[in-house]
């Protein structure tokens, strides 16, 4: 017998041994404008057409091997300058990728995940704030034998998208070795989320930060006619050379349901050293959609504030209003403030408008600008 033969019939067996689903097709087409005005004296246009197209299987009840690809594009219309949240590639010009590309397989309760995929953990997420998410090269293995808990490792080396150095091809993460992570997510007690990650960085550069440790807890619950959600977050970010990050953060929600009505004050606050998204949003609660806890520099503060209202309970039904305001203060007594007036509309499960006007005064890092997006989404 060839070898050929041979492999192939391994291969082959393999194979018989688990469910092949049939394939399966979705995406969304995005179109997207955004005006973004410096210090009202000059702005900046761009606007595009753009989605997402994935080809995928992933039906099987239990064990079997998977993959998908997913297809990103966003292209010009008339404007295409630099300024505000990147649309385009660095140099400003359209670009289309293969963001996802992964292969993936399902054994009981682990699955591993190997390839180009979407991430959404606390300091490596998608952050999906214009027209291409981030996406990364990782190996993801996933494990849920423990009762109400998610084990995570992985190891993610390249990155592509809004928040990257290159947005359209993937470039390291670092200068040398990947970033290794672990996590665990516990949901054994009624109405509370537990979860930690740990990240690995692993840089030899000065400055550069070299490891991340972050532990969360959030708790739901209600009280009479409204609900109610307590937050804590912590973390701690080490750096080559410096002193270490030390972040603290809570928050308080409340939610009335019958007014379609939710109020949100959060506070964080970095020690010793300026704080860092990682890569993509951060996980940050005082986070708005420009300004961020890392831009409050070393010993930074942030108070937010979150107004949201469903337009719903007044008859005007998919319509939603959100206004969130973060009031940053750094150490040497400096302010910034982001305030940001979003207007959403829900059509359909398919089709779907946003608005999101952001007026940002930083004195911190001497920014005064006005960013104005508009997107229009529908899903297939």
């Amino acid at each position: 017998m060839s070898k050929s033969l041979g492999l192939s019939l391994v291969l082959v067996s393999i194979l018989s041994a688990y469910e092949m689903p049939s394939f399966k097709t979705d995406g969304y087409i995005r179109l997207g404008y955004q005006n973004h005005d410096i210090n009202n004296d000059k702005s900046y246009k761009q606007d595009s057409i753009g989605g997402k197209l994935s080809i995928f299987n992933d039906d099987f009840k239990a064990n079997g091997i998977g993959v998908k690809l997913s297809f990103y594009t966003s292209n010009r219309l008339n404007n295409h300058e630099s300024e505000g949240i990147p649309f385009f590639d660095e140099n400003g010009d359209s670009y289309s990728i293969l963001g996802e590309a992964y292969l993936f397989g399902r054994y009981k309760n682990t699955t591993l995940k190997i390839g180009r995929q979407e991430l959404d953990t606390p300091f490596a997420d998608t952050d999906d704030i214009g027209m291409i998410p981030n996406t990364f090269e990782a190996g993801i293995l996933t494990n849920t034998d423990l009762p109400n808990t998610t084990l995570l490792l992985g190891s993610v080396r390249r990155w592509s998208g809004v928040d990257a150095p290159k947005p359209s091809s993937f470039t390291k993460l670092q200068n040398d070795d990947p970033v290794k992570m672990a996590g665990v997510i516990y949901e054994g007690v009624k109405s509370l989320g537990l979860s930690a990650y740990y990240y690995d960085l692993d840089d030899k550069v000065a400055g550069d930060i070299s490891s991340i440790s972050y532990g969360e807890a959030i708790y739901d619950g209600k009280y009479n006619s409204f609900g109610f959600e307590i937050g804590l977050q912590g973390a701690n970010q080490k750096y080559k050379g410096e002193k270490t990050a030390k972040i603290l953060g809570y928050s308080i929600g409340v939610n009335f349901d019958k007014y379609g009505l939710g109020l949100t004050y959060a506070y964080n606050k970095s020690k010793d050293h300026s704080a860092s998204n990682g890569f993509g949003g951060g996980p940050f609660f005082t986070s708005c959609e420009h300004l961020t806890l890392a831009e409050a520099g070393a010993d930074g503060k942030v108070d937010f504030y979150g107004f949201d209202y469903d337009l719903g309970n007044v008859g005007v039904d998919g319509v939603s209003f959100s206004f969130h305001n973060s009031k940053l203060k750094a150490k040497d007594g400096n302010k910034a403030d982001d305030k940001d007036y979003v207007l959403s509309y829900q059509k359909s499960d398919n089709l779907s408008f946003d608005l999101i006007y952001t007026d940002v005064d930083d004195n911190i890092n001497g920014e005064k600008y006005k960013n104005t997006r508009f997107f229009v989404n529908y899903n297939f």
